[in-house]
């Protein structure tokens, strides 16, 4: 089985992949999210008309598998959890795990002083995104579907 990561040598330690080291990459992320977050938490997107737009609502009335997670990351940040899952079920239950894969990557990261590689050719990584692609595909269409259930997942 081909490994998914492997420490990336070229660019040696401390180097990263540009002008600054791989650790302050990864502070200046932490950094731009948490900020990020502040400002998600600060600016309430149902009164406030600063945040992008989805361009396939506003053409076609169809709600993608994104629509709604700025609303649900405000209604999280503020400890509304249910209010989050109605704006959008998937961004909120895809959290924890885009966290980890995201605080697992920049661990190995740190610990390494360098970039993983990642290996896209991995079986079982193109099996992974292909069935998440399915599972976002298969949310959009719920979501658009009419009837009781299905207005549910359809953003607040």
């Amino acid at each position: 089985m081909t490994p998914i990561c492997e420490s990336v040598t070229e660019a040696g330690p401390g180097r990263g992949t540009g002008r600054f080291s791989t650790r302050t990459q990864i502070v200046l992320a932490t950094c731009a999210c948490a900020g990020v977050s502040a400002f998600v938490y600060a600016v309430d997107p149902h009164q406030h008309a600063v945040y992008p737009q989805c361009l396939l609502y506003n053409t076609t009335g169809i709600y993608c598998a994104g629509c709604g997670a700025t609303r649900a990351l405000h209604a999280l940040l503020h400890g509304r959890f249910l209010e989050a899952l109605h704006d959008n079920a998937l961004f909120v239950t895809a959290l924890p795990l885009l966290g980890y894969l995201a605080g697992s990557h920049a661990l190995t990261a740190w610990r390494a002083d360098a970039w993983p590689k990642i290996i896209i050719k991995d079986p079982g990584l193109v099996r992974r995104g292909i069935g998440f692609v399915m599972l976002m595909m298969g949310f959009m269409a719920l979501r658009n579907l009419p009837g009781w259930p299905f207005d549910w997942l359809k953003p607040l």
